[in-house]
Formats: C-alpha cells, sequence, structure tokens
C-alpha cells in the first residue's frame, strides 16, 4: 500500500529528472480526479482556483491557513498522486508563523508546498531578502525535522522588467537555495533568455509557470533548457470558470442554447470519477 512517505518520495525524483514535468492545478475533488486519470505525474493546489469555488477573490488574507491545509487534505484525499500545495506567504509574516504552515501542510499529507516573498503590506509588497531568507530557513528546519523529504519551493515574486530586476530576483533565488529550498520559482520568469539566465545561475530546480496567456515557449523547449518542474496555476480553474460565465451570458443575452452543443455527456466523465449508478 502507498504511504505518503512513497507519494513524497516520488515528487522529490521527479524533480531531479530535469524533463520539466507538468504539474497541472485541480480546485476541487472531481477535477483532481479527472487529472489523476489522464495521469499526470503530480498535482498542485491553486490559492486562486480554490478562492473562486468559495466565491472570494483572489487576494491575500481572504483564505486562511486553516482554509487552504483543510482544502489541500481534501486533494490529497482524492488521489494517489502527489501533491503540492500552493501556501501563499506562508499564512503570516514571521518565520514561525511560517513554520507553523509546513508543519500542518507535511500533517496534510501533502509533498511539497511552495512559500512566497510577497508581504500583505501595500507599502512593502515584498519581503526583504533578509526576513525572506529567515523564512524559508524556518520552512526548511521544520520539513527537515519532520519529513526530510518533502519538497520545499521558494518563490520569488517581483516583477522582471529589466536586466537590473532579473539580477535582484536570481540573488534572491540562491540565497533561498543557501537557505535550504528544493525548488525554486518565480513567477514572473517568461522570456526564454531570461529562464536560460537564470537556469545557467542556479544549482536547485526551477519551476515555471506555464498556465498563462500568452506564453509560447513548449514543453519541450523548456525541458531541454533545463527546467525541471512546469506549474498550470489558475489555468485551468480559470478555463473552467471564464467557459461557465461566457455560456451563462450567452443563453441570458441571445436567448438561445446554441452554447451547450460545445458540452461533453454527463458519461464522458464516468472513466475519472468514483461511484456506481
Amino acid at each position: 500500500m502507498q504511504t505518503l512517505q512513497d507519494r513524497r518520495a516520488r515528487f522529490m525524483a521527479l524533480h531531479q529528472e530535469t524533463r520539466a514535468f507538468l504539474m497541472p492545478n485541480p480546485f476541487d475533488k472531481g477535477t483532481t480526479q479527472i487529472l489523476e486519470g489522464l495521469r499526470f505525474d503530480a498535482l498542485a493546489t491553486t490559492s486562486a482556483g480554490y478562492a473562486f469555488s468559495r466565491g472570494l477573490k483572489d487576494a491575500e488574507g481572504l483564505i486562511t491557513r486553516d482554509m487552504a491545509l483543510s482544502h489541500a487534505a481534501e486533494i490529497v484525499a482524492a488521489t494517489t498522486l502527489p501533491v503540492n500545495g500552493d501556501l501563499e506567504n506562508g499564512f503570516g509574516d514571521t518565520p514561525d508563523e511560517v513554520a507553523e504552515t509546513v508543519r500542518g501542510a507535511i500533517e496534510a499529507g501533502l509533498s511539497g508546498c511552495s512559500i512566497e516573498d510577497f508581504s500583505t503590506d501595500p507599502v512593502a509588497p515584498f519581503y526583504s531578502q533578509e526576513l525572506a531568507v529567515e523564512r524559508i530557513r524556518a520552512a526548511v528546519d521544520i520539513k527537515k525535522r519532520l519529513a526530510p523529504d518533502f519538497v520545499l519551493t521558494a518563490r520569488s515574486e517581483a516583477p522582471i522588467a529589466d536586466p537590473e530586476h532579473l539580477e535582484m530576483t536570481i540573488k534572491r533565488l540562491n540565497a533561498f537555495a543557501e537557505a535550504g529550498a528544493d525548488c525554486l520559482y518565480a513567477p514572473e520568469l517568461v522570456k526564454h533568455d531570461d529562464i536560460e539566465e537564470v537556469l545557467g545561475r542556479i544549482t536547485k530546480p526551477l519551476n515555471i509557470l506555464a498556465g498563462r496567456q500568452h506564453f509560447n515557449l513548449t514543453r519541450k523547449e523548456l525541458a531541454d533548457m533545463g527546467v525541471a518542474r512546469l506549474s498550470i496555476g489558475s489555468g485551468l480553474a480559470r478555463i473552467a470558470y471564464g467557459a461557465f460565465t461566457a455560456a451563462a451570458e450567452d443563453m441570458k443575452d441571445s436567448g438561445t442554447f446554441g452554447c451547450f452543443d460545445r458540452a461533453v455527456g454527463l458519461s464522458d466523465f464516468d472513466p475519472f470519477l468514483k461511484g456506481q449508478g
């Protein structure tokens, strides 16, 4: 019987293969089972997708730690795949609060999680590098004690608008690596040359956010560059909610129902879902 430790070991091993494995983000039990049925290697929660499902905006502070971890546990229970948790900024500013979040992530059965350096302070939206590194170090310390093979991803959220910004991002990512992060992630990395520059100057696996508009690099191109992991973020959730909204607006505005010609049959989902009848 597969254990949570087995899942963590599988997840850690995936990061060593440097093949840009796909890690899509379901937002409920049904979408989790569909993605497992499609034979992806691993999954991740999406804070935005979960917020939408709760009728909330994607904004810091609306989803609590308990809500996020309860949702993560539900996703973990719905699949046999490793699951990474999108745990935003760790639900607190201090290293101790981040450590408590990582403890909860391990207890929820997650195989890894990401911690970002975006604060809730509009005046200083990003933690100083010193504090950001302390927060990652605290996360590393707790995971080493409880589950050494838990994959900790450290995120640098700052915009990358010019070479100076890119240099600052690389500096911060390397500081996270030195603090013990297992995987590095800068969501604003989009351009081929910027990604190559980062890959040439870091020593830990890199995650790239591929679930975004106008992202023109292919999985093969990213794998050939040396990217380890591709996450989709809220991309699938936005497609799902966008299609729902478009169909609802269409029937309301036009008074016709051609939008349902695009709907799949009820039985089309049966291979992915549980139960009889």
